[in-house]
């Protein structure tokens, strides 16, 4: 029986198979790799058949039509690389395996789709086709001198026939052949290809296409003796001013050729799906109009025309859809990247930033995200060029296109961090632009106008406030800057300014519409709140106070004041004028007199900002103007030793400006006490100390105040909405755990409940109903007829409840108001002692405020006024233990301070609350390490107060002293005990 021939397989190449395979892998090192490996093995030191090496060609150009992982882009550029191998100028096979007709045939060959082929395997194809068309392109092989221009003729119908037949394939086909213009013009190769390219381009209709338009102005850049098509484009040029509606219609995808115009539209060819990337024939077109240093011709296209007709007309118009204004963002991300500062207000033009604004408003909007990576590309812009910031502010906030409050119309911090980030040398520049904004808000409406011009405030504030300064300076262009700042506010707070030529320009500004009182009065309150910034920031900031004030006093006689109340009141300018003397003198001393540097600064400082306040018709500025000359003379001008005089009028003053709830005022009286602190004598201090024992009422508001009604509150022009609401807010939170507090709530709470019911029962009476607690309310008839006279007596009555109601719900807004005033009061004035400390600690005055301090939170119903004065007790102790109090001192006054510990052990008796007993323990043992130190036989008698309290604590029912009083007396006398040294 015979056997059956067994067939032969052929034999595998395994080497060959990995290399294929890793091809498609999506590791780029790797598939770079792998064509690094084929192009060995296809050496021709390898000496592979011919036969070989068309299969590998074959299998290259099969791989393209795969669309697993990434095999197109591994096998497209081994094929790029292979062509170039086989058939490029430096060849080393003895004789070519193929010929370039053979490669183009195979491509066809292997890129043709068959009959019954699916939707996918026919876009592979299509695709496979796409990159072997663009490997021939890139090898080069195509554009050797001895290739015939045939070969070049057969791939391009390739290309154009994709175009074709694939409208998805149109834009890919036009980048393969567009870069192809550049990689010739790069390579100095013949026009007579890219003749061949503009030749096919019309003969195909593709010439008003995108596509066409890209490749058309690559040609006439790159190649300008290339004959291009007659009757396509005015000039044969698509970027001609009178093409720029037809271009603007080609690059929105419609069609440029229309029914009427007699043009047919079955021959364009449309983009298909709309895909969320940038066409590049955009990419070309900015090249182009972007570009600064080109030569063009005056007929030729602008930025400024091109941006009109084709994007902000076009792709932003309130018809175009949301694709196409997605488009628009893409633009003109794309145009902010490469366009100076002098385009910015035309990429920044009306729709697109109506558009811009309207997407970030809210996350809900379709375009929301687009529309913040344009938000990211403008921070990045700056950010690479922060010269560019006040150009692109001024886009943003200047009329006609920009808008003011951007950062609150698009609930962004956009302008902020601009305006954080700019640097010294741009304020100027941006403070001029604030400026022009200022006088010319872009709308006639006033009401609009003011709301526009709050904002520049605002933003001139944060400007100041955004300046970093080094050791508490400021730059010198940063401090020109703010100076500009509060310069332009002034000018516009105080002066009218269409009275006469502009000290900035030289030339008559013109204000539309003109300064409302309202934005004046903002103005200055704006004014306030840079100087609060500046005192709290900066060393010198009475630099920037006098400066501005003598602008001010410089201006005066030159423009027309806004107010004719200055010009009015003789005695108000008398006091000016000796105020202004005065306030030079001082300057002059402070640039000359280092030693009294900081007591000069501080008078010069207080001396402006009461001018300031005259001007805004502050009623006691005038009264304190006279006092600081009183103070100035007595404490530098003729200060005698051991004059305090001038001191205590000073702390007058400070505490008259502490007194107001602003926290300008609060500033600038703790950095005038703190320069002053070393003068205050005792009649000063005990100021202070009355303000401790003032009661929290009515009562003692009008005893420290002298107020009669709340008049003299409805005119507080300063920053008193900013005053700092830690403080509130902390009492809030000591109040919820004060036992006492809580049942002060509940008492006042059960107080409303019984006023309510007693309204109730007198509305009640004067309608003559029941009230709801009575049990047959619901059978009251509200149907009974009242006649006229009854109806008088009722209204009557009724307005008599009402005004009675009204007088108590008044009255009780008093006493809240009375004591949240002085509440805040004595923590300003615990401030005040708290710098006291600091500079006086080791003297005696610093230990008499010892028992007001323990009288203030014993008296005090506020937990914050409790809290701030035992801190206070605190920092005192430990400031005493890293610097001892003089033995000189305590041997003057030891008599004074055993009388004072006796005090504080009598203090100590009374009741209290925890924090009561913890502050007279502190204070008793701060006396005794202060007597102990110097002196350890004072121990005795400092024993015998001990004892007698702790005699008065076992048998007085009334003494109220808590344990821990000697607890903490007993672990002192512990730590203090002289140790044993023999053992």
């Amino acid at each position: 029986m015979s056997q059956k021939r067994r067939r032969e397989l052929p034999a595998v190449d395994t080497q060959l198979v990995e290399i294929f395979d890793d091809l498609a892998n999506e590791d780029e090192e790797i598939r770079l790799k792998a064509a690094q490996s084929l192009l060995k093995k296809a050496s021709p030191d390898a000496g592979l058949a011919s036969e070989k090496l068309n299969e590998i060609l074959r299998r290259l150009i099969r791989g393209l039509c795969s669309g697993r992982k990434a095999a197109r882009l591994g096998f497209s550029v081994a094929l790029t690389e292979y062509l170039i191998q086989l058939l490029g100028p430096d060849s080393s096979y003895p004789s070519p395996p193929t010929t370039l007709h053979e490669v183009i045939r195979v491509l066809e060959e292997q890129t043709r789709i068959g009959s019954n082929v699916g939707g996918q395997e026919e876009r592979d194809h299509y695709f496979g086709r796409l990159f072997g068309a663009e490997t021939l392109i890139k090898s080069g092989v195509l554009f050797h001198r001895s290739v015939d221009n045939h070969y070049w003729s057969e791939v391009l119908d390739l290309l154009f026939g994709l175009a074709k037949k694939k409208v998805w394939l149109q834009e890919e086909c036009g980048w393969i052949l567009y870069n192809a213009i550049h990689s010739l013009n790069k390579n100095s190769h013949p026009s007579n290809h890219v003749q061949l390219i503009v030749n096919k381009l019309q003969d195909n209709d593709l010439t008003t296409t995108p596509e066409g338009v890209a490749i058309w102005i690559g040609t006439m850049l790159n190649f300008p003796k290339v004959k291009l098509s007659r009757g396509v484009w005015h000039k044969e040029n698509p970027l001609h001013q009178k093409e720029k509606a037809k271009l603007a219609k080609i690059l929105k995808g419609a069609s440029s050729a229309s029914p009427d115009q007699g043009g047919d539209v079955s021959k364009f060819s449309g983009q298909g799906a709309w895909t969320p990337k940038l066409h590049f024939a955009w990419e070309v077109i900015l090249a182009r109009v972007l570009d600064t240093h080109c030569a063009r011709s005056s007929k030729e296209l602008g930025l400024a025309d091109l941006w009109n007709e084709c994007v902000d007309e076009n792709l932003f118009s309130a018809s175009s859809s949301e694709e196409r204004k997605y488009w628009g963002f893409l633009i003109f991300q794309r145009a902010l990247r490469d366009a100076p500062a002098q385009y910015f207000p035309i990429i920044f033009s009306k729709n697109l930033m109506r558009c811009l604004i309207n997407q970030l408003a809210s996350p809900n909007r379709y375009l929301h995200r687009i529309a913040e990576k344009s938000v990211k590309a403008i921070i990045l812009k700056v950010d690479l060029d922060s010269s560019l910031a006040v150009p692109v502010l001024e886009c943003l906030l200047s009329p006609p296109n920009g808008q003011a409050n951007f950062d609150h119309a698009t609930k962004t911090k956009m302008v902020e961090k601009l305006i954080s980030s700019l640097d010294d040398k741009r304020v100027k520049d941006l403070v001029a632009v604030s400026r022009k904004m200022l006088l010319r808000p872009g709308t006639q409406e006033p009401q609009a106008a003011g709301v526009v011009r709050q904002v520049v405030a605002d933003q001139l504030v944060n400007l100041v406030r955004s300046r970093q300064f080094t050791d508490g300076n400021f730059s010198s262009d940063a401090s020109e800057g703010i100076q500009m700042s509060l310069s332009i506010l002034a000018d516009f707070a105080y002066f009218n300014s269409r009275s006469g030529k502009d000290v900035h320009t030289g030339h008559e500004p013109s204000e539309d519409p003109p300064f409302s009182t309202a934005s004046r009065d903002l103005f200055k309150s704006r004014i306030l709140s840079c100087l609060t910034h500046l005192i709290s920031k900066s060393h010198n900031p009475a630099k920037f106070a006098y400066d501005m004030v003598a602008r001010i006093h410089t201006r005066e006689d030159q423009e027309d004041f806004p107010d004719s109340f200055l010009s009015e009141e003789e005695t108000v300018r008398e006091s000016m004028r000796k105020a202004w003397k005065v306030l030079e003198k001082i300057h002059h001393k402070a640039s000359s007199d280092s030693a009294k540097g900081p007591l000069l600064s501080a008078f010069m400082l207080l001396y402006s900002l009461t001018i300031l306040q005259v001007y805004n018709f502050e009623a006691d500025a005038v009264t304190m103007l006279d006092e600081l000359k009183l103070c100035y003379e007595t404490l530098i001008k003729h200060r005698s030793k051991g004059s305090h005089g001038g001191s205590d009028a000073l702390v007058e003053i400070i505490l008259s400006l502490v007194s107001k709830r602003s926290v300008l005022f609060r500033r600038l009286g703790e950095q005038v006490f703190s320069a002053f602190a070393s003068y205050i004598g005792e009649s000063g201090l005990q100021s202070m100390k009355q303000v401790l024992m003032t009661k929290e009422n009515i009562v003692g508001q009008e005893e420290m105040f002298d107020v009669n009604d709340d008049d003299d509150r409805d005119d507080e022009m300063s920053d008193v909405e900013e005053v700092d609401k830690k403080d509130v807010e902390a009492a809030k939170d000591d109040s919820s755990q004060d036992k006492d507090s809580d049942g002060e709530a509940s008492s006042s709470g059960e107080s409303v409940d019984e006023e309510l019911a007693e309204f109730d029962a007198k509305l009640a009476q004067a309608l003559g109903v029941r009230t709801m607690g009575d049990s047959d309310f619901n059978e009251q008839s509200s149907d009974e007829d009242m006649n006229d006279e009854q109806m008088e007596a009722l209204d009557s009555h009724l307005e008599t409840v009402f005004r009675e109601r009204k007088k108590v719900v008044l009255e009780k807004t008093q006493k809240k108001e009375a004591k949240e005033t002085i509440v805040n009061f004595k923590c300003r004035v615990l401030e005040l002692l708290d710098i006291f400390v600091k500079h006086r600690h080791t003297s005696y005055l610093a230990l008499t405020l010892l028992p007001s301090l323990l009288s203030a939170i014993q008296t005090t119903k506020s937990p914050l006024v409790s809290s701030k004065a035992l801190d206070l007790i605190r920092k005192y102790s430990q400031l005493c233990k890293k610097e001892k109090i003089p033995s000189s001192t305590v041997e003057a006054h030891k008599d004074a301070i055993l009388s004072l510990l006796k005090g504080i052990h009598e203090q100590a008796t009374k009741e209290g609350s925890n924090a009561y007993a913890s502050a007279c323990s502190q204070a008793s043992l701060l006396f005794v390490k202060v007597l102990a130190s110097q002196d350890r036989e004072s121990l005795k008698q400092i024993l015998r107060i001990y004892a007698k309290t702790q005699e008065q604590a076992l048998f007085d029912p009334k003494c109220r002293v808590k344990t821990s009083f000697f607890s903490d007396w007993l672990n002192w006398c512990a730590s203090a005990r002289p140790k044993d040294t023999k053992r």
